[in-house]
């Protein structure tokens, strides 16, 4: 009979590889269906793929023919270079520019009833470079440092190591970074500074560039020299911090401010902070951006030990570092649901953070269940990637619907778009 396919082999019989999409890795099978560790014989590698979500099954028998034959592939399969260049990519990872983006735009159809479109075009395509020079900047720093290329879990997707390493391939990298950022930069500051600089009689121009000068400087403090705060265990509050209450912050006053006027009965036409849901829209943006950074280290402990890096894993230990994850989701949640009871988040939000929740479950979950396989660790961040998309979808979601929601259809609002642009 043909075998089964199931998610787990504890609960069905045979043992079972799970595979699914985005970026090759290396997964050590170490599951038996009593919930027990195999003998050595009986282990098998795969080349599985990385993914986001969604896993195909691929069973394993236990037989003792196929142990022996396990025993004798038992070798780690190369990964190919193409995979390698796929994987330094980090596709998913430009999530994290477009989020506060998103949200900010959601926010600000909340309050002023309107999108700028072209500018928000303009406001993605500027993150997304920043973002591109985050990623080139951090493998040409870490060259540097030997932390990607050392023997004790290096990242062979570094894109120096791809390019054959050496002085040479760093200096490349850097000047990919460094274009990267100008034109990042230069993207971002015209799409954003411009309409602020419209809304007469304001400062909004100035703190918009502050914001974002402030967030693209903290990236370079991040991990590059003379600071290179990421290894001193910084990395979480940097990221918070920019990409959540300074990214979502500057995106929101930019776009509300060529609005024109609000569609909420006495809202100043001025978009500010201080507008209910802006900041703590920000820090749940903020929350999940970390998560991705914080269960990135799990599988490289032994790495980072060995370059002198104090990551959370390392300052932790991996089990307690677990356990901080485990209830940095938790307060996360509940978090969201008191701004929604406070008044500092739009309910609907909340709503949509809620629904949310079952996959930040499944992180803490995978985690759990391979703390002693930091190896299999490596796709934990996928799953913190996967509920970062869909918890920003959802909570941009809650705030374009707030607003039409009973409670504030019978109070404050007033119908028909913003006096401005329409969308």
């Amino acid at each position: 009979a043909a075998p089964s396919l199931c998610r787990s082999s504890r609960r069905c019989g045979p043992r079972t590889v799970m595979r699914g999409f985005w970026s090759k890795e290396n997964v050590s099978v170490e599951e038996s269906t009593a919930g027990n560790v195999e003998p050595p014989s009986t282990r098998v590698e795969h080349n599985a793929l990385n993914s986001l979500g969604g896993y195909d099954a691929v069973e394993v028998s236990s037989s003792p023919a196929a142990a022996e034959a396990a025993a004798v592939t038992s070798a780690p399969l190369p990964v190919s270079n193409a995979s390698l260049w796929w994987r330094a990519l980090k596709l998913p990872m430009y999530s994290v520019a477009i989020a506060p983006l998103t949200v900010a735009a959601s926010l600000c159809h909340h309050w002023y009833g309107c999108i700028n479109v072209p500018q928000f075009g303009a406001l993605a395509a500027g993150a997304c470079l920043i973002i591109a020079w985050l990623n080139l900047s951090n493998d040409a720093w870490d060259a540097a440092t030997g932390v990607d290329a050392n023997g004790s879990g290096g990242k062979a997707e570094s894109v120096v190591r791809l390019l054959g390493g050496g002085a040479a391939a760093v200096s490349k990298v850097h000047v990919a970074a460094v274009t990267c950022l100008v034109f990042g930069a230069a993207a971002l500051l015209k799409a954003a500074v411009t309409t602020a600089a419209a809304a007469t009689g304001t400062n909004l121009a100035g703190s918009v560039g502050a914001m974002l000068a402030a967030a693209i400087a903290l990236g370079h403090a991040y991990q590059g020299p003379p600071f290179r705060l990421s290894y001193k265990g910084l990395g979480e509050p940097i990221c918070f911090t920019a990409f959540g209450p300074l990214a979502v912050g500057a995106f929101y006053l930019a776009l509300a401010a060529g609005t024109g006027g609000s569609v909420w009965a006495g809202l100043p036409a001025v978009p500010s902070l201080a507008q209910p849901g802006v900041m703590g829209a920000a820090a749940l943006v903020g929350s999940t951006t970390s998560a991705i950074l914080f269960t990135s280290h799990f599988h490289q402990e032994d790495g980072d030990r060995a370059a002198g890096k104090l990551s959370p894993v390392v300052r932790l230990g991996l089990p307690r570092a677990v356990k901080t994850l485990r209830g940095a989701l938790a307060a996360h949640h509940v978090l969201a649901a008191g701004m929604a009871v406070a008044g500092a988040l739009p309910v609907m939000a909340a709503v949509g953070v809620m629904l949310a929740a079952p996959l930040a479950g499944m992180i803490e979950k995978f985690a759990s269940a391979r703390v002693d396989t930091p190896s299999a660790l490596f796709k934990t961040k996928y799953f913190a990637v996967r509920w970062h998309i869909v918890h920003t979808l959802l909570l941009s979601l809650g705030c374009l619907a707030d607003p039409w929601m009973p409670w504030h259809l019978a109070a404050a609002r007033i119908p028909g778009l913003a006096i401005g642009l329409v969308f």
